[in-house]
């Protein structure tokens, strides 16, 4: 559209009418018949755009009164200007096409955070296998893990892995073409494109990319979106095009997704992000201080503090350190220390329910601490961080629960009592040697509402 705005443009319609209407030409039957709805759509530079409701009107004033229209018009603008007299559905249809057009490129936009690389992810026994699988798809695209499929509870660093991969190849081979969406806006682009007609030009232009990163495929859950998706994921895939998909769950969970896709999620590689343990939460601390310009010193064990109470969340552990930094510059304490530390992040009041303890409710509050998935802590994986959080859970169930070791064997994957056992003692033996065991129970216990 041009400078003016719809009123300006109704304002010199009416002159121009008026003026219209004087003229001899032009009888009061005619005018009503022919200009009856018409409209100046638009002005751009010399060319004036008037609209007519049906094809007859177009005719007759085409015909027979676009020069009076082009004189008149003129002396109300006080320049020379052309007209073209076209239907009001053709207007709407070519502004309709293009509001469309402007939203689709708008969702195929580069939006890769230049600042998610490979060198900014710190790298710890919870996401080693995924930052080494996503590494791999960069070297080796569509050959060994299509499509590469990394899960795990939000905040654990899933999108920080798809944007890594997409500058890695910006920069190691820009002639590729990387396209990242988010599935919302994945399923909004394949909406529009099926309401305006044009959908396998927007197929097309996806399937053109060498990398299609989608992040959060579980909300993917429009039933004409997974039966388009599915037709361009067959389509990558063939032409060993890079698919590399987060969700927050393993594929074979997602619910509200047709089982051939997850069928086609899981015959890729499945690498799981779960939740920093603490010398990895420790190590993203000290890399975000690195990169920050404040003076003021903040003590080693205020780390540790931080890295054992907010290592289930990634995104909650960097905004506990821009919380602590932002607090000292208001309230200015000589060092960050352990005491300005808990004063800040004080406890929430404890919430105390009547519910009855149950083992489900100790996994959990176990599973939410840590970020991990109830299948996650009664598998038989031994990482390090499933593991933990495993002593954990026997641990508070035979604590509070008074449970026998073969019982809570059972809810445990079926595990031998002696097993169970073992966990017990290594978790009382860790909680008396490690502060952030300690600490870990603690909040564990207090969201429970049983200290």
């Amino acid at each position: 559209m041009s400078s003016f705005i719809t009123m300006q443009l109704q304002q010199i319609w009416d002159k121009t009418l008026d003026l219209i209407k004087e003229n001899s030409k032009v009888d009061t039957a005619n005018f009503s018949v022919w200009f009856d709805g018409s409209q100046l759509f638009d002005i751009r530079d010399d060319l004036a755009i008037i609209t007519v409701p049906y094809k007859v009107n177009k005719q007759i004033i085409s015909d027979l009164y676009k020069d009076l229209i082009k004189e008149k018009l003129s002396i109300v603008l006080e320049h020379e200007v052309e007209c073209q007299i076209l239907l009001k559905k053709e207007v709407d249809s070519e502004y309709i096409n293009k509001d469309a057009l402007r939203r689709s490129n708008i969702l195929f936009e580069d939006k890769i955070n230049p600042e998610y690389t490979f060198d900014s992810f710190v790298v710890g026994k919870n996401n080693r296998e995924a930052h080494a699988a996503s590494l791999s798809a960069c070297y080796y695209p569509g050959k060994f893990n299509n499509p590469l499929f990394i899960f795990g509870n939000s905040g654990l660093g899933k999108t920080h892995l798809l944007h890594a991969i997409g500058n890695y190849i910006k920069e190691n081979r820009p002639e590729d073409k990387v396209l990242y969406i988010y599935s919302e806006d994945f399923v909004t682009l394949l909406i529009e494109a099926m309401k305006n007609k044009n959908v396998e030009e927007v197929k097309e232009k996806i399937c053109s990319a060498d990398y299609l990163l989608i992040d959060d495929i579980q909300r993917l859950k429009q039933s004409t979106s997974q039966e388009l998706f599915f037709n361009m994921y067959n389509k990558l895939i063939r032409d060993n095009k890079q698919i590399v998909i987060t969700s927050d769950i393993h594929p074979t969970e997602l619910k509200g997704i047709e089982n051939r896709l997850i069928s086609r999620f899981s015959s890729g590689l499945s690498v799981s992000v779960g939740s920093p343990e603490f010398e990895t939460a420790k190590a993203i601390l000290q890399k975000k201080i690195e990169g920050r310009n404040e003076e003021i010193l903040i003590e080693d064990e205020v780390l540790d503090y931080l890295a054992t109470r907010f290592a289930s969340d990634v995104r909650k552990l960097e905004g506990a350190l821009n919380e602590l930094f932002f607090k000292s510059i208001l309230y200015n304490p000589d060092t960050i220390d352990l005491k300005f530390a808990k004063e800040i992040f004080k406890e929430n009041p404890m919430t105390v329910t009547n519910d009855e303890l149950s083992v489900n409710k100790i996994k959990k509050a176990v599973c939410d601490f840590y970020g991990l998935t109830k299948t996650q802590i009664e598998s038989k994986s031994r990482t390090k961080n499933i593991a933990n959080a495993r002593h954990i859970a026997v641990y508070l169930c035979r604590k509070h629960l008074d449970m026998p070791f073969a019982k809570i064997g059972l809810e445990f994957g079926n595990r031998d009592h002696s097993t169970i056992m073992s966990s017990y003692e290594k978790m009382v033996k860790l909680l008396k040697d490690k502060e952030q065991f300690q600490q870990a129970l603690q909040q564990i216990e207090k969201q429970l509402g049983i200290q």
